[in-house]
């Protein structure tokens, strides 16, 4: 049952193994005769890399004696540093990368590579790589160009289609991404867009690193906006609950939030550099004066205990744990906490709620709100769907022979579950949010269970879709799980982040502004 419910796993495990395979951007084509076009001519900048107007990464780029150099920092915290060797007709000899998390004492050993000839670099991730797909079209002379492009990773490589406009405008489309690209007349790029994506790269002189600051993942912020505290909690059945508690910097009593992984094993920020949608949701919620708790998963990270034959259930009682320690610690109102959870965490934000009265509010970010077999086979066929090597008459056929694979102790009881069940005994304020492209969890769930939770008398429900938001809560139109790995930035949705914490917020703080207007 690979791809069935643990398709909400994947976006944990891979986003998690993003190095170098979260990096490992490729591209393809045909060869052709080379003139005498390059991009010395192009000043150094910087590539801003902005998400409906946030900053989620920078790539400084310069070319220098037949060589290009560039650094990438993504969500201030995944390090990617390039060298390119460059022909005259802009194909790549010879490259060395290093990827590092901010704050890694020992970085990776370069990876090293020769493309071959007649290919030139490109990574999703390193922005600055879409001059070169230009540059290289320039050298081919054509309206529409075919440029074969490499991994600086592995051995692969894929179709880059360099289409011409006019002179200094151009689309440069790969992996079912269309930029699109302003050059000057030397061919350097000013910017490129991703229309769909809300995606804008902007280049920039004089923009310098420090005001890109790393930010190691469990760190407080570089600007000091709130602290961040590394906290062990005991859990009953003897383990240890590794965690992130980040506070604001006024005194007084603070409400506070639990974050709640997904159904993967799973670290504190949901994924590791540059993907952490729960470390987005930390910074968010704590700059807003609320407390945020993350954890790792029993038997990850830090955390010990043993996460293989744990269950939803085993899951919901950790959380029932940490609840319990954060209403203990001085500084935190014990009758202002919420869960918020995402993905299986908004099943298990249900679940706890449903036990305990004293819990504040919850938010359920792209929870599921039918049964967990119904999810599985809807899942699947989505992936099967989604799959190109599947042929359309084989694929009930793919459907039935996923669905029959061996599960996991958790996957078993996850298909018993119905989350309404829960959402029916749920009675404080709850925040039903979901992505509008979300093909993992039906869309659907969010009414469903904002339907069950009225369904008792309460009335403080709210729904809100995100549009062109996927389950990975990236800004993504299309949706399936293997897309948004070739993103160019990975800070989630500003939009799906701003409708919480202004939710949260008139829920949570409500009682602080009035006493301040006193």
């Amino acid at each position: 049952m690979k791809t069935t419910i643990l398709l909400i796993a994947t976006f944990m495990a891979v986003a998690c193994n993003c190095r170098p395979s979260r990096a490992q951007d490729a591209v393809s084509a045909p060869q052709s005769q080379s003139n005498s076009a390059n991009l010395l001519s192009c000043p150094p900048a910087a590539f801003l890399i902005l998400e409906q107007g946030k900053l989620a990464g920078v790539d400084w780029v310069e070319y220098r004696a037949s060589k290009v150099h560039t650094r990438t920092i993504l969500t201030q915290s995944l390090v990617i540093d390039a060298t390119i060797d460059l022909r005259p007709d802009q194909t790549a000899a010879h490259s060395s990368v290093v990827v590092s998390h901010a704050g890694e004492e020992t970085p990776q050993a370069p990876t090293t590579r020769d493309p071959g000839q007649g290919a030139i670099y490109l990574s999703d991730m390193i922005v600055s790589s879409v001059e070169q797909a230009v540059a290289r079209a320039r050298v081919l002379n054509q309206p529409v160009s075919h440029v074969l492009a490499t991994s600086l990773y592995r051995d692969s490589s894929t179709d880059v289609l360099v289409e011409r406009v006019d002179d200094t405008d151009w689309t440069v489309t790969f992996r079912n991404k269309s930029y699109r690209v302003l050059t000057d007349e030397h061919g350097c790029m000013l910017s490129a867009t991703l229309p769909e994506y809300g995606v804008v790269v902007e280049r920039r002189a004089g923009f310098i690193a420090a005001r890109y600051p790393l930010w190691p993942p469990y760190a407080a912020p570089p600007d000091g906006a709130y602290r961040a505290s590394e906290v062990s909690i005991q859990a009953a059945q003897g383990h240890t609950l590794a965690a992130t508690l980040t506070t604001p910097l006024h005194g007084g009593l603070v409400p506070a939030a639990v974050l709640i992984t997904g159904l993967s094993p799973a670290e504190r920020n949901g994924g590791m550099p540059p993907w952490m949608p729960l470390r987005d949701l930390a910074d968010a919620l704590t700059r807003a004066g609320i407390a945020v708790l993350r954890v790792d998963d029993r038997g990850i990270g830090k955390s010990t205990g043993d996460h293989t034959p744990s269950t939803t259930f085993d899951e919901a009682d950790d959380v029932q744990t940490e609840v319990a320690w954060l209403r203990a610690q001085p500084g935190i109102d014990p009758k202002r906490i919420a869960l918020v959870g995402y993905s299986e965490g908004g099943l298990i934000d249900l679940i706890v709620a449903s036990k305990d009265s004293s819990v504040a509010a919850i938010i359920s970010l792209d929870g599921s709100g039918v049964p967990g077999a119904q999810l599985a086979r809807e899942q699947t066929e989505q992936s099967v769907l989604h799959d190109p090597s599947v042929p359309a008459a084989d694929r009930e056929k793919e459907v039935e022979k996923e669905l029959a694979e061996p599960m996991t102790p958790r996957e078993s009881v996850f298909l018993t579950i119905d989350p309404l069940m829960y959402a029916s005994r749920v009675h404080c304020p709850a925040l039903i949010l979901q992505g509008g492209s979300d093909i993992t969890v039906p869309i659907r769930s969010a009414e469903k269970i904002a339907s069950a939770i009225r369904s008792n008398g309460n009335s403080d429900v709210t729904v809100r879709i995100i549009p062109a938001v996927s389950h990975s809560m990236l800004p993504d139109p299309i949706g399936p799980g293997s897309g948004w790995l070739y993103l160019p930035a990975f800070a989630t949705s500003p939009q799906l982040i701003d409708v919480m914490t202004n939710w949260v917020a008139a829920h949570l703080l409500a009682s602080d502004r009035k006493d301040m207007l006193r």
